[in-house]
Order: C-alpha cells, then sequence, then structure tokens
C-alpha cells in the first residue's frame, strides 16, 4: 500500500485536501469518488504528481464512455453549485481523450468570451450530435441544463449498453467463421499438398472423396492469387457501391430482411428511435424538431425514409402513428402505442415505455441468437474441417486393410 496525497472538491464545490493510502493511484481515485468527491489531481508523495487520466490512459478518439463521464461529472458539479466555466475546466482536466479535452478547451474558451454552451458545443459537430445540441439548448432556455445533461448521460448509456450487447453477439461468429477460413487455408495451402504428393509417389487408387478433395485443393493453389485478387476487387466494389445513396438504400433494407438478425436490427431500431424522440419530447424539444434531430441521427436509411414520411405527416397535421402503420419496418405494436400515447396526451411517457419494451426485446434476442449461432457455427466447422481430415486418411485406411 502506498500513501497519496489529493486535491478534490465535494458536491457543494468546496475544496478538500489530504491523503489515502491506496495501492495504486486508479484505486486512490476510485475510492475517493465513492466517497462523492471530484478529484482534481492524485500524487504519492514520492513520486510526484500523477494527473487524472495520465500519458499512460490517454486516448485520441472520443469513445462513448468519455462522452457519458463527461456529462455526468459536468451535471453533478453544476448541481452542487459549481459555476459552468470552472466545471468545464475540471472536466477537462480529467478528460482521457485528447480529441474531447481539446474541445473542451475549446469550449472553455468560448464561454469565457460571452458564448452560450450551446453555441460552443454545436462548433464540434464530430463529438456532440444534434441530439446533445437540442437538449443542451432547451436546458439552457428552461434554466434546467443539469437536468438535460443527465438525461443525455443516461439516454447515452442505455443506447452504449445496446450497441455493446449487439456487437459482442456478431463478434463471436465472426471469430469462429475466421478461425475456419484460416484453417480450411491452412489444409488447403499446406496439409493436402504434402498428402497428394505422399499419395502420388504409392501409386494407389484413391477413394473417390479423396479425389475431389485433392482436385479442388489443386485449382485452388492454381488460381490462389486470381481467388484473392477476384476477393479484393469484389470488396472494393461492395464498398463502392454501398457507399452510394442506391447501394446504401438496398444494403440497408437487406439487412432488415436477413433471417434472425433483422428482426434484431428492427427490435433495435424501434428502441433507438422511440428512446431518442422521448427523451427529447421530454426535454421541452418540438416535436418536428425532435423528428428531424432523429432522422438525423438514424444510421439506417430505411428506417430514416420511414421517419421522414412520420414528419411529412405531422407538418399535414396527420397522427406520427398513421406513417408507421403502413410499414412493416417497426413492429407493429410500435405505432399502436404511439396512437395510444397520442389520445391520451401522454405520448413522451409511451414512448419511453415502448422504448424500455424493445430494450428487453434486444436482449433476450440478443441471447437467443448467440445461443442458436453458436452450435451451428461449431457444427458448420466441425463439418468442414473433418471432411478434410478424413478425405485424407481414408486412403491410410485403405492400405492398412489390403495389408491386413
Amino acid at each position: 500500500m502506498a500513501r497519496y496525497s489529493f486535491v478534490a472538491r465535494t458536491r457543494l464545490g468546496q475544496p478538500e485536501k489530504g491523503t489515502i493510502e491506496a495501492p495504486d493511484p486508479e484505486s486512490a481515485i476510485s475510492i475517493l469518488q465513492g466517497r462523492d468527491l471530484v478529484v482534481i489531481s492524485v500524487h504519492e508523495s514520492k513520486t510526484g504528481p500523477v494527473m487524472i487520466g495520465g500519458g499512460k490512459s490517454y486516448h485520441k478518439s472520443v469513445k462513448a464512455a468519455d462522452l457519458v463521464i463527461f456529462a455526468r461529472s459536468l451535471a453533478a458539479m453544476t448541481e452542487a453549485g459549481l459555476p459552468l466555466l470552472r466545471a468545464m475546466e475540471v472536466v477537462g482536466e480529467q478528460a482521457r481523450s485528447k480529441k474531447l479535452q481539446s474541445a473542451i478547451n475549446d469550449m472553455t474558451r468560448d464561454i469565457r468570451g460571452g458564448s452560450s454552451f450551446r453555441d460552443a458545443i454545436a462548433k464540434h459537430p464530430t463529438i456532440f450530435s444534434p441530439f446533445w445540441v437540442s437538449l443542451v439548448e432547451t436546458g439552457e432556455a428552461s434554466g434546467q441544463l443539469t437536468r438535460g445533461l443527465e438525461q443525455i448521460a443516461t439516454h447515452l448509456e442505455k443506447a452504449g449498453a445496446i450497441q455493446r450487447k449487439v456487437v459482442s453477439a456478431l463478434i463471436y461468429p465472426a471469430i469462429l467463421t475466421l478461425v475456419a477460413v484460416v484453417a480450411v487455408l491452412v489444409f488447403v495451402l499446406k496439409i493436402i499438398p504434402t498428402f497428394a504428393s505422399l499419395y502420388a509417389g504409392l501409386g494407389t487408387n484413391l477413394p473417390l472423396v479423396t479425389r475431389m478433395v485433392m482436385a479442388a485443393c489443386n485449382t485452388m493453389v492454381r488460381f490462389f492469387p486470381l481467388f484473392l485478387g477476384a476477393v479484393i476487387l469484389s470488396w472494393l466494389c461492395f464498398s463502392f457501391y454501398v457507399g452510394t445513396p442506391m447501394g446504401r438504400w438496398q444494403f440497408d433494407k437487406f439487412k432488415l430482411r436477413v433471417p434472425l438478425i433483422g428482426p434484431l436490427l428492427q427490435n433495435v431500431s424501434a428502441q433507438r428511435f422511440t428512446s431518442n424522440l422521448a427523451t427529447l419530447l421530454k426535454a421541452g424539444v418540438p416535436i418536428l424538431h425532435a423528428l428531424d434531430i432523429s432522422i438525423t441521427t438514424c444510421e439506417n436509411k430505411v428506417v430514416a425514409s420511414v421517419l421522414e414520411h412520420m414528419r411529412a405527416g405531422v407538418r399535414e397535421g396527420r397522427s406520427l402513428a398513421e406513417p408507421l402503420s403502413r410499414t412493416d419496418i417497426f413492429p407493429s405494436m410500435v405505432s399502436q402505442m404511439i396512437a395510444v400515447g397520442e389520445q391520451t396526451g401522454k405520448l413522451s411517457s409511451m414512448l419511453e415505455e415502448v422504448s424500455e419494451y424493445y430494450e428487453e426485446q434486444v436482449n433476450t434476442a440478443v441471447e437467443r441468437l448467440t445461443s442458436m449461432l453458436e452450435p451451428i457455427m461449431l457444427i458448420g466447422m466441425g463439418l468442414v474441417i473433418g471432411t478434410l481430415v478424413v478425405s485424407m486418411y481414408l486412403p491410410v485406411f485403405q492400405i492398412s486393410s489390403a495389408v491386413h
């Protein structure tokens, strides 16, 4: 255990200094944060200061977790009565992302020069989405900036949790596929040619399966550069096509129709849309502006087109639920619950309930998808590799039988 000196602030913004024993600086910081303190610096008495997010912990990009910490810390300090400018300076010192830290420093200078917080973050669209800008703008106008920041942090945490679940469900099959491809290439390029040379010297009549596998292997080895070039060219053509508006539209539509994956992505889209709209409406953002933001932040172009029809209908005085009822992109429950919310005047609450429901649906679907794909992938790998192994050893078994 080492002794560390620290500088921190309480939730009321009062400075606090002292010492603490901990095995390392990170543990010391965790202990202090557990005491509800905003840590400014920690250093071991013999080694000098170790600032939060020191050199080893810095990263260049801005991760979702960085934005959550930024919103949470800023909300906590402003709620404790710390002025926004001072809170920005403290959060900037704590930021672990170099890009975010640079943006915070720029925003601090803008605010010190008389700019509003909304205008300051709007200058960094690659970090802060229109969702951020709108909630901050509404929070500043209503005098509830802290509440707006807390809503942003909560929303980002939920969105991040769902995204991690979906990504983790898709990573495992991708890893298994990569392992299978590498194993097959090793067999085809190294092991099977060795067996082929051995059997050619024996001059025996090989089984049909062995001959078929060896013929396929010879073809692949002979034309491997051409095959590899075709794969690379196909990928480049696919990337170019997906980069076009029509290609992106068709690919996004295809993803929503793929068995197993499509229904999961539809539920994710429903959860994300209802969560975004509920958060914006609860913050007091006008419905048309909230739909504009939902469209801007929507990654799937097919889903975005449905939202555009919804926005056009609202401008003409129609209900939100009407365009959704005419499409199968969102589950029917979404349009029905939105219709009930509009009729009862509790749209934001109803959207929040729908979001929570589909969050549970996504979690269940991810678990089901993982449990289904794992045995399918393992059986597929076993069949392919097993066929290659057996085809190479069949002649050995034949020779052994003939000898006996």
